[in-house]
């Protein structure tokens, strides 16, 4: 996926690779280039994703996947950024708590 410095209403999509129906939380966590970090919960629009193709993951199945559409502020640094999905379940005792593996992506500047 291409993305600019002030893109917003594009679909941020994260693989898991696994069931994720049962949870209670889905967070996505940006590093940005500066080293700041942003956190998008479901609060924040971050879905369990139905069952897509998409162009750079290719085929993904329901509940295997979540979406998050960026909003007007999030893409404030052109550079390499990064994005980490964590799955919470709070059904069994203790918590079931996953870290998916660090996904690399570049936001570019929105000069030609």
């Amino acid at each position: 996926m291409s993305l600019k410095v002030g893109e917003s209403g594009k679909t941020f999509r994260v693989a898991a690779g696994f069931d994720m129906s049962s949870n209670t939380e889905l967070t996505i966590t940006f590093y940005l280039p500066g080293g700041t970090t942003v956190v998008k919960t479901s609060a924040d629009g971050v879905a369990l994703g139905a069952g897509v193709t998409d162009p750079d993951l290719g085929v993904l199945a329901a509940n295997e996947y979540v979406e998050y559409e960026i909003e007007p502020t999030l893409l404030t640094e052109s550079g390499t950024w990064s994005a980490t999905l964590t799955y919470t379940n709070t059904t069994p005792t203790p918590d079931d708590i996953y870290i998916g593996n660090c996904a690399t992506f570049t936001v570019s500047a929105a000069s030609c």
